[in-house]
Parts: structure tokens; sequence; C-alpha cells
């Protein structure tokens, strides 16, 4: 249940309706969790990014859904990103042996 985003940039106000969450828990989870980094525009307001939101989504699913501690909550978002890392490092590699496998046979018909 993808939704669709009409914006680039929400306001905490926006992003807290969206989550139908108060703002000040938004506040709260952007302290805590160190993967929320929004933005600040020359008012100070915080400008979330589409990012910011969906990682919020996946903090409240796991928070107020599933009822996980914060801090536990906080491992499973860094060890999630640490898989992601691992995933499109091992795709970097993947494809770099290929670059050497075709340069290599253009190497050889020369």
């Amino acid at each position: 249940m993808e939704e669709e985003y009409t914006k680039k940039y929400y306001k905490i106000g926006e992003v807290a309706k969206l989550l139908n969450v108060p703002a000040s828990t938004v506040r709260y989870w952007e302290k805590e969790f160190s993967q929320v980094k929004p933005m600040k525009n020359k008012k100070g307001d915080r400008i979330f990014n589409l990012k910011d939101i969906e990682t919020l989504k996946e903090i409240k699913f796991l928070v107020h859904d599933r009822g996980v501690k914060i801090s536990k909550a906080g491992k499973r978002l860094a060890g999630k990103s640490e898989i992601v890392n691992a995933d499109s490092n091992n795709e970097v590699v993947k494809r770099l042996i290929d670059l050497k496998d075709v340069l290599l046979k253009i190497k050889d018909n020369l």
C-alpha cells in the first residue's frame, strides 16, 4: 500500500498528519533515530524529504504497531541500512567483475 506523495518536501505538521501521530512524537523520533535527518529552512522549520517519511513510517510500524522498544527499533533500522549497503556493494563488485571480463576480451582481440 504505497502512498503517492505530491511534494518532495513536507513540514513537520504535514508529516505528523500523514503518520497520524503528534508533531512532538516526530520530533522525538528525529532525536532518537539518526536515520531521520530533516533539513531546516531559514526560519528553522524542519523540512522532511520522502526518504525521511519512509523511515518514520518504519519507525511507527516498529514502535507503535509492533511494540518494539526504541533502542531495539534503532538497532533494527541500523541493521537494515547495513544490509542495504552490503547489497549495493555486492552489486558494484559484480558489475566491476563483468567490466573486467569485457575489458580482458577486448585486450585479447587487439
